[in-house]
């Protein structure tokens, strides 16, 4: 893989629309993997090269919260930069449950239109990148 290889973004979203609408928006730029549920991000995000997981919270198998306690027994997962997105209000609890995840870099709502929550995708990899 070369340096000029596009970076690798991960979705992990049960509802099958939206997943397909932030494809959509990503694809041109980032080769986009996705998964329905947390198991299957968690298996996409071991594969490796990877540079954002955006993630929905309650999903079937493996919800979100669980993804990301897996993620914090890995070194490589632990670092991945993660933005959540939810169709839910964010709870005062479920806001501070999420918010003891470092990696967790935005909340968003899928109220937000898919190129507001594509332009904070492309801005959590540029910070990353900056921190690199």
């Amino acid at each position: 893989m070369s340096m000029e290889s596009r970076k690798k973004i991960v979705i992990v979203e049960d509802n099958e629309v939206f997943a397909a609408l932030l494809t959509a928006a990503l694809e041109e730029e980032f080769e986009v993997a996705a998964g329905h549920n947390g198991l299957e991000g968690l298996a996409l995000c071991r594969e490796g090269g990877v540079a954002a997981v955006v993630t929905d919270i309650g999903m079937p198998e493996m919800d979100a919260m669980a993804m990301l306690r897996e993620f914090n027994l890995s070194p490589a997962l632990a670092a991945l930069p993660v933005l959540v997105v939810t169709a839910t209000h964010f709870t005062r609890l479920s806001r501070d449950e999420i918010s003891r995840f470092p990696q967790v870099k935005r909340m968003l709502s899928k109220t937000d239109s898919i190129e507001k929550i594509a332009a904070e995708v492309r801005a959590v990899i540029g910070e990353a990148a900056g921190q690199a």
